[in-house]
C-alpha cells in the first residue's frame, strides 16, 4: 500500500510538472485546435501549387504560341476590286477608301472614281511612260504625290520625278525634283519609295546602254537617294552623289525588311538571271560585269537568282506582321505569273521561297496596306494574254489560322 502511494505521489509530481511546462498547450494544439491536415499533406499541397504554378506558366507559354504563327499557315483570300486597267503600274493606298493608280499610258486614277490626272507629256512607248507613284513623309499636311514617268526631249527619251498637290480630285502645281534621268523604250526603272530614314529612293534602268550601270556620273543603272526635295543627302555613301547603289540592269522593286530595316530590291536580268538583291550603301551590284554570283569580291551577289526560268520580278513587299514567327517578302512576277514569297532571315540569306497567287497572269506590283496586299496585273501590256476584264487590281487579305 505504501509504495502505491508512493507512484501515485510521484505520477501526480510528473503530471504537476508536465503542465506547468507547457503541457497544456501541448495537448490542446494537437487536439481541439489541432489543423486538419497534417505536415505531410501541407507539404504536399504545396508541391501541387508549384506544380500547378508550372503547368499555368506553361499553359500561358502555349497560348503565347498559339499567338506566333508561321506564315506558311497563311490562308489568302482574293477580291477583285478594280477591273478593265490599262496597263496598271503602281498603287497607293491613302485611306481604304481611297486608292491611286498610275496607268503607263499617261493617267492616274482614283479607284471607283476615274481618272483624277492625264500626264500629257508621257511618252509611253514600249515599257516606257507613266511609273513609279508615291506620297510624302507628311502627306496628311502638304497633300504632295510624286510621279516617275517617261518623257521626250527632241530625239532623246528622259525620265522624271515630279511633285504634285493633290486636292482629293485632282493633281495640280508640278514641280520637278529630279530630271534627265536616261530612259529608253525600254529598262526605265521607275519605282520610287520613301525609306524608313524620310529620304526618297529611285530605281533607274540601264536605258539599253548597260556600260551606264557601272559609270558613277551617269543616274542609270542605279539606286538613288535623295531629299524630297531633290537635293543630295549629306550621308549619302558617296559624296556629293544621289547613287545609292550601283551595278544594276532593270530594278522595278524596293522594300524595307520591319525587323532588321534592310534594304531589298528586285532587278530584271538578260534571258531570266533576274535577282532579288539586300542593298548595301555604296556596294556593286555587277551589271554587265556580272550576273547573278560572282567571285568577284567588287561585286555583290543577289539573295536569289532565277537562271532556270524567267520570273521578270516587279515590285515587292514585305509583311510586316508582329505575330508571325517569319516577315517573308512578296514579289511581283511579270513573266513569271505569279506572286512569290520568300522566307528571308534576319541575316538576309533566303531560307525557302514558293508561289503563293498565279491564276492571274502577270503581276506587275504587289504592296501591303493595313492588313491586305494589294496587286495590279499587267496582260495588257503586250506581253501577256488578256481575259476580257483584264487589267486588274485585286486585294488579297492573308489570314491566320483559326482556333
Amino acid at each position: 500500500m505504501k509504495k502505491l502511494l508512493i507512484g501515485l505521489a510521484i505520477v501526480m509530481v510528473a503530471l504537476i510538472a508536465f503542465w506547468q511546462m507547457g503541457g497544456r498547450d501541448f495537448l490542446l494544439a494537437r487536439t481541439i485546435f489541432s489543423p486538419d491536415y497534417s505536415e505531410e499533406v501541407v507539404e504536399e499541397q504545396q508541391n501541387e501549387e508549384v506544380i500547378e504554378d508550372i503547368n499555368n506558366d506553361e499553359e500561358e507559354d502555349v497560348i503565347l504560341e498559339e499567338l506566333v504563327y508561321s506564315s506558311d499557315e497563311l490562308e489568302y483570300t482574293l477580291e477583285i476590286i478594280g477591273e478593265d486597267f490599262e496597263i496598271p503600274w503602281e498603287i497607293l493606298p491613302l485611306s481604304d477608301d481611297e486608292i491611286l493608280i498610275t496607268e503607263r499610258a499617261g493617267r492616274v486614277i482614283l479607284l471607283n472614281s476615274g481618272v483624277i490626272h492625264i500626264q500629257t507629256s508621257v511618252e509611253h512607248t514600249g515599257e516606257a511612260g507613266l511609273l513609279g507613284l508615291e506620297k510624302s513623309i507628311d502627306f496628311e499636311e502638304s497633300k504632295k504625290i510624286y510621279l516617275y514617268y517617261t518623257y521626250r526631249d527632241g530625239n532623246n527619251l528622259y525620265n522624271r520625278v515630279s511633285k504634285f498637290i493633290y486636292d482629293g480630285k485632282s493633281l495640280k502645281n508640278e514641280e520637278y525634283v529630279l530630271d534627265k534621268i536616261p530612259g529608253s523604250r525600254f529598262h526605265n526603272g521607275g519605282r520610287i519609295k520613301f525609306g524608313p530614314d524620310g529620304k526618297l529612293y529611285i530605281t533607274t534602268g540601264d536605258a539599253q546602254v548597260p556600260d551606264l550601270s557601272q559609270d558613277l556620273d551617269s543616274l542609270a543603272g542605279k539606286i538613288l537617294r535623295i531629299n524630297p526635295d531633290g537635293s543630295i543627302p549629306d550621308d549619302n555613301p558617296i559624296e556629293n552623289s544621289m547613287v545609292y547603289a550601283l551595278g544594276l540592269r532593270n530594278p522595278q522593286g524596293l522594300s524595307w525588311h520591319p525587323i532588321t530595316g534592310d534594304l531589298y530590291a528586285s532587278d530584271h536580268g538578260p534571258n531570266s538571271q533576274d535577282e532579288i538583291n539586300k542593298i548595301l550603301p555604296g556596294e556593286n551590284y555587277g551589271w554587265p560585269r556580272v550576273t547573278c554570283t560572282s567571285s568577284d569580291d567588287r561585286f555583290k551577289d543577289p539573295i536569289s537568282c532565277y537562271s532556270s526560268y524567267t520570273l521578270a520580278p516587279s515590285g515587292i513587299t514585305f509583311l510586316p506582321w508582329e505575330n508571325t514567327i517569319d516577315n517573308p517578302l512578296y514579289v511581283a512576277g511579270l513573266r513569271g505569273n505569279m506572286v512569290l514569297k520568300i522566307d528571308i532571315d534576319t541575316q538576309g540569306d533566303l531560307i525557302k521561297q514558293e508561289p503563293i497567287i498565279n491564276d492571274y497572269g502577270r503581276i506587275r506590283t504587289i504592296i501591303y496596306f493595313r492588313g491586305s496586299f494589294y496587286i495590279a496585273t499587267n496582260n495588257r501590256d503586250g506581253r501577256g494574254t488578256p481575259s476580257d476584264n483584264d487589267d486588274l487590281i485585286i486585294k488579297v487579305t492573308p489570314n491566320l489560322p483559326t482556333q
